[in-house]
């Protein structure tokens, strides 16, 4: 089962996988749930999404997603996967949550 990042104040209890789903259908104005299998490059992501994707997932979760991530052939479950096992960044790349 997947969960959102516990290391962020802000994380959602709402599995990562559900909320960012139904983040980009609400995005792209999509009716129902895409498989999330399918690679997210041929579900409509165009660069103004991606964009607003990897801010809104930065901000939710704390993990930063460039959007490029969105426009491949990388499935939502691929994304998941890679985020929740990756330390939190920041836009710069970063690790946030230690010190120097």
């Amino acid at each position: 089962m997947t969960t959102a990042r516990v290391d962020h104040p802000d994380a959602a209890a709402e599995p990562l996988g559900a909320w960012l789903s139904s983040l980009i259908a609400e995005l792209l104005g999509l009716d129902e749930q895409f498989p999330a299998e399918q690679p997210l490059g041929e579900i409509g992501i165009d660069s103004l999404t991606a964009a607003q994707l990897s801010v809104q997932v930065e901000e939710h979760t704390g993990a930063y997603v460039p959007l490029e991530r969105f426009l491949g052939d990388e499935t939502l479950d691929d994304l998941v996967q890679a985020m929740e096992s990756a330390p939190a960044t920041t836009a710069g790349g970063a690790v946030t949550g230690t010190s120097a």
